[in-house]
């Protein structure tokens, strides 16, 4: 009787996860389209307005903001890990239905 309700509950941790990890990868990877092309109109534009002397950017300062984000990024991807492993059968199929969807997306 418990090793059936332990089935019972890995089952159903990895089968949420499944669907739940299909579903984000294909919203991540629309998402991360339509953000990419923001993110390259901007640049484009920010990048004319400097050719044409209206701004000045300040590429060190611009430099080390991305460089601040990327430590917190670091940071914040560690945390994640000791949650993913703590959870690992959702984990696991939660990261292949991901992989899925945003190969589908």
């Amino acid at each position: 009787m418990v090793e059936q309700d332990v089935l019972t509950a890995v089952l159903f941790q990895m089968g949420g996860g499944a669907v739940l990890g299909f579903a984000t990868g294909y919203a991540a990877k629309k998402v991360l389209k339509l953000a990419l092309l923001v993110l390259g109109l901007f640049t484009m534009g920010l990048l004319y307005l400097q050719y044409k002397g209206i701004v000045d950017v300040n590429y060190d300062a611009l430099a080390a903001m991305v460089e601040s984000t990327m430590n917190a990024t670091t940071a914040t991807a560690s945390g994640i890990k000791t949650h993913v492993i703590a959870n690992m059968p959702f984990a696991a199929s939660f990261i292949a239905a991901f992989w899925i969807g945003f190969k589908y997306g």
